[in-house]
């Protein structure tokens, strides 16, 4: 991926966010106009079509989970399609209920569809803070950590430098490489080591070590600060995944009901 691509893929989804605004603040602006009616017309339709490109945003576990599935395309491109119904569906849905909550079977579907909206724009935010961008391949640790033992050697040689620095330096680099393979992580874990990295930062900072020593070293600070936050945002996306299908279920289910009641009493 060049350096245009990054680009070109953050403007573009900026215009998409805006133009959706722009289209729901416009009919949020006309809805005491009632241009739309829930019951017929345009309305209804845009309730039959976005719940129908809500129930198509299964098709991306499904493809993920089966590699029969792959004659229907790539997991990358049913995942851009799921980003795209994922907000074009609410939005389809939202001005079909006019903007207003009607019964109490429409008023649960509704916020249902709301909390899964809103829980997928937060899986969103945390699925790019552990890949490079949106469609990018998943961060590794060891994009942030290779086994470089200079900074190590520049505190330990240095008069400037406490040998408690150096031991304490060495202990977050032993403990970020040695607990981020296992699976029994913590967010609270990688918050204490984060704190103990900035406590370090600023003792260096304060420090007689030279220019370009202190460079390097705040450089493989900064590398291993990367790694906590790394691990925070692996973890948090791991209990957002687990949190965000059984509400996703419970979307489709109140929907379920909501077309039911609508047509059937």
């Amino acid at each position: 991926m060049n350096k245009v691509t990054p680009f070109l893929l953050k403007t573009t989804s900026v215009i998409w966010y805006l133009a959706l605004a722009l289209v729901l603040a416009a009919g949020w602006a006309s809805r005491d106009q009632n241009y739309l009616v829930a019951e017929s017309g345009i309305g209804y339709w845009l309730g039959i079509v976005g719940g129908s490109l809500m129930l198509l945003l299964l098709i991306y576990p499904m493809r993920k989970r089966f590699r029969r599935w792959s004659v229907i395309g790539s997991v990358k491109s049913w995942f851009r399609i799921h980003m795209i119904l994922g907000l074009v569906g609410p939005l389809m849905i939202i001005f079909h209920s006019g903007f207003k909550l009607g019964s109490f079977n429409s008023s649960v579907a509704f916020f249902c569809m709301l909390t899964v909206a809103t829980s997928g724009l937060l899986g969103r935010y945390f699925y790019q803070r552990i890949h490079h961008g949106l469609y990018g391949r998943k961060l590794q640790f060891e994009e942030f950590y290779s086994d470089d033992k200079l900074s190590q050697m520049l505190l330990r040689r240095s008069e400037a430098i406490q040998i408690n620095v150096a031991d304490e330096f060495e202990q977050i680099e032993k403990g970020l490489t040695d607990q981020h393979t296992v699976a029994n992580r913590s967010i609270g874990f990688y918050r204490k080591m984060r704190s103990r990295i900035d406590r370090l930062h600023r003792v260096i900072k304060k420090s007689g070590l030279q220019k370009t020593e202190k460079k390097h070293v705040f450089r493989r600070l900064r590398d291993l600060r990367s790694i906590c936050v790394l691990g925070i945002n692996e973890i948090l996306f791991s209990y957002w995944h687990i949190l965000h299908m059984p509400l996703f279920i419970m979307l489709i289910l109140s929907g379920l009901i909501h077309v039911g009641v609508v047509h059937f009493y």
